[in-house]
């Protein structure tokens, strides 16, 4: 009986293992890879992965290399049905996990609940965003600019997502979510991250100012409608018609290597997006480039509880919207001590929020939740009541509310 409950115990002790998937996201193989540091078997497992900008070695197990002897329509049930054996805490999205769209979706919970798994959501755009929930108009254009389809499909996003957030066990809103969820568990304004290790500063500390040399500002314009391009577009063209020198580099079908050597040695200012309220992944390597990173922060319905509950207020990104991008840009152009302040801020910002270490911490406090050795997560991240905020010094600034100061 002693060895009975000491073997039981051992098992309630180890470590849980962790799977990221279905869906190919790419910043699941950077959390994998920050779990598998802490000690924890950790591997992502996707439907495939985009091989134009990320490559092989980045991903784990693909369900196009697995199964084999399995005819191709039920090779999604034997990967559902093996990680339930192989498993114990699922990192989802609303896309579910391998049987999400076929017509057992409604029984993922159940089955993973009679089979002890937990189940942590973590949206990641499209899987998420029901177009008549989104409280920005602006918004929901700029989406249906680029993704039309979608809302046709409103109904069945709308479904998937209430389906998770009531069921998952943690649901971890994406960059600067929730818009339209009705639940979180932990308020943070990404929970994007990235290994700082292969990111140095940008070493194109430029003084140029516009007339004494040419600035060169980066964009990825891949969801040309949800990013506000065409905008960026016009404003580089008015500031040359103005007589500045400055530059467009468009980071377009290139491979995340060949990103990473653009932002660290030929890019002054990274402009992310225009539409949309928040940053995504390519304004964390600007951050960890060391660059000044311009996005869209403009809405305080979506940013008042970012600065209120969490590090909202750390960020140095120069909030622009379509109305004010010019203005912005020429402030930035002009002012190459004002690009270095906000690039070493960006980059002491990355290091306390948005490194492996940070992943860690998050989801440390996620599967210590899970297993009952927390109360809550709601204040994580307060800038009063939460422990991690204050492990660094507070990331200083020139911004008010992320609006440059004249």
């Amino acid at each position: 009986m002693v060895s009975l409950i000491a073997r039981l115990l051992a098992f309630r002790l180890k470590k849980p293992r962790l799977v990221w998937g279905s869906t190919p996201i790419i910043n699941n193989a950077f959390w994998s890879r920050a779990m598998c540091e802490l000690g924890f078997a950790s591997e992502t497992f996707t439907n495939q992965f985009y091989s134009r900008i990320n490559k092989r070695s980045d991903w784990g197990r693909i369900l196009q290399d697995e199964y084999r002897y399995c005819p191709h329509p039920l090779r999604k049930l034997m990967a559902f049905s093996d990680s339930l054996l192989r498993y114990d805490v699922f990192f989802i999205s609303a896309d579910g996990f391998f049987i999400g769209h076929t017509v057992l979706w409604r029984m993922q919970a159940f089955l993973l609940k009679i089979a002890g798994k937990k189940t942590v959501f973590i949206p990641y755009g499209g899987d998420a965003y029901c177009y008549r929930r989104i409280r920005s108009n602006g918004t929901a254009h700029g989406l249906m600019m680029s993704y039309p389809d979608a809302a046709r499909n409103q109904k069945k996003v709308a479904s998937r997502l209430d389906y998770w957030c009531r069921h998952a066990d943690v649901v971890i809103p994406a960059s600067m979510g929730p818009d339209g969820f009705g639940r979180w568990d932990v308020l943070v304004p990404t929970s994007l991250c990235l290994d700082l290790s292969e990111w140095s500063v940008s070493g194109n500390k430029s003084n140029a100012d516009g007339t004494n040399g040419s600035v060169f500002i980066a964009h990825a314009p891949n969801h040309r409608g949800f990013k506000g391009s065409e905008f960026l577009m016009d404003a580089v063209a008015t500031l040359k018609d103005e007589g500045l020198k400055v530059e467009l580099i468009l980071l377009e079908n290139k491979p995340n290597a060949q990103v990473r050597e653009i932002l660290q040695h030929s890019t002054d200012i990274l402009v992310e997006q225009l539409i949309c309220t928040g940053h995504g992944m390519n304004a964390v390597e600007g951050f960890a480039s060391g660059i000044p990173v311009v996005s869209n922060l403009e809405d305080d319905d979506c940013t008042t509880m970012f600065r209120r509950w969490s590090f909202l207020n750390e960020c140095p990104i120069a909030s622009a919207s379509p109305e004010s991008i010019v203005n912005v840009l020429r402030k930035l152009v002009t002012r190459p001590a004002l690009r270095s302040q906000l690039g070493i801020a960006g980059r002491q910002y990355a290091e306390k929020y948005l490194g492996l270490d940070s992943a860690q911490y998050l989801f440390g406090e996620v599967i210590d939740f899970l297993y009952g050795r927390r109360d809550s997560l709601i204040n994580l991240y307060h800038p009063l009541l939460g422990d991690y905020p204050k492990h660094k010094p507070f990331v200083e600034h020139p911004l008010v509310n992320n609006q440059i100061v004249d």
